[in-house]
């Protein structure tokens, strides 16, 4: 879905002025050069049509002339999306781990009784677009002792619907709130494929922090992005198993090929009150770690204030946490985009890579 949702973006080409957003120079990608040379391509839903509206459907049935595994974002000039998800594909392979690649559509037809079959369930970097089925799939799956590592950032996010008769066709209106790349029309807020109110998830109760510890509370793009410190209760001996091999004072992640560091780009944070379960362990952070260059989450600034960026906002941080649910079922997530991009470091040994590995040995006994 999130694949989908970013399907030939031009918003490079809208004529916003993007200086001050980030310290890394902006390279056009070549495929992204002929995006803008090739308008009958059709843009993406974070594009806008020619009367300024935004789109808020994206087919499968053309060339995605940016879903491709050498693409680099014009960003950071870095893999995002299916590139950098290659990267988790990447690493199974190389930890000789025996795995099945499930996309959204087949969670979004089949639910739980897929994930039954599995022992641990592994998200990409940034999985983003979530329709209500796929969100009850993961629930049931969660209720009935699955475990699932959420290895990304800004996920479970938006409401988003699948056509009932084509299902290449995907749909998706931004509403009025939430860190959007256009506001939807008055009266323009209900899905048309399946009348759902859209907007984010976190809006309708459903909040990535009930789901998974964590939701989505700051963005930036940085030349230098920090890792992870450690926090008390990374201690207990009841996750003694994820950072065993783990140095006591040791950064974690303060590397990596997006960015230089495992704690970047879309940030997840930690917040009970939005729902993050009671039971949830904080065990590392980059909170206090980040640049001006990181600003926090659009829908958790309720008045327009100066703090709101990396140096003077507590807010602005990546977690990593895990909890446990009923029927012997556990939750792990990191809260970032970027903590793919660092497993190959220093030839797979390094400590993104061997939490990673404990946590996913642990979940498969």
């Amino acid at each position: 879905m999130t694949y989908l949702a970013y399907a030939n973006e031009r918003v490079l080409f809208a004529g916003i002025d993007f200086s001050g957003l980030t310290n890394i120079p902006i390279v056009v990608d070549p495929y992204d050069r002929y995006l803008g040379e090739h308008t009958e391509l059709g843009g993406s839903i974070y594009d806008v049509h020619s009367d300024g509206s935004g789109i808020c459907y994206s087919t499968a049935r053309r060339p995605i002339v940016n879903m491709r595994p050498n693409h680099r974002h014009w960003v950071h000039s870095c893999p995002r999306k299916l590139p950098f998800d290659l990267y988790l594909v990447d690493w199974l392979e190389q930890k000789n781990f025996e795995y099945d690649v499930i996309t959204d559509h087949d969670l979004h037809h089949r639910g739980e009784d897929l994930l039954r079959q599995y022992d641990a369930i592994m998200t990409g970097s940034h999985p983003e677009y979530w329709t209500s089925s796929m969100l009850d799939g993961i629930d049931g799956y969660l209720d009935h002792g699955g475990r699932l590592m959420y290895l990304g950032g800004n996920g479970f996010y938006w409401v988003t619907a699948v056509d009932p008769e084509r299902d290449h066709i995907i749909e998706v209106r931004r509403g009025y709130a939430g860190s959007r790349a256009w506001p939807s029309h008055v009266g323009e807020l209900e899905l048309a494929s399946t009348g759902e109110v859209g907007g984010i998830w976190r809006h309708l109760g459903r909040s990535p922090n009930a789901l998974v510890g964590v939701g989505f509370a700051a963005q930036g793009w940085d030349l230098k992005t920090p890792g992870y410190k450690r926090l008390p209760a990374s201690f207990d001996p009841k996750v003694d198993f994820i950072f065993s091999g783990i140095g006591e004072d040791e950064t974690i992640g303060d590397f990596g090929l997006v960015m230089s560091g495992a704690a970047g780009d879309e940030l997840d944070r930690v917040d009970f009150e939005l729902g993050t379960p009671p039971q949830t362990m904080r065990l590392a952070t980059s909170q206090g770690m980040h640049s001006a260059y990181y600003l926090v989450a659009h829908e958790d600034m309720m008045v327009t204030m100066p703090t709101i960026d990396g140096t003077n906002n507590e807010n602005v941080r990546a977690d990593m946490v895990y909890f446990e649910t009923q029927n012997g079922g556990a939750v792990f997530s990191v809260g970032s985009i970027n903590w793919l991009g660092s497993l190959s470091h220093n030839g797979y040994e390094n400590n993104v890579s061997a939490i990673t590995e404990n946590v996913l040995r642990e979940f498969i006994k």
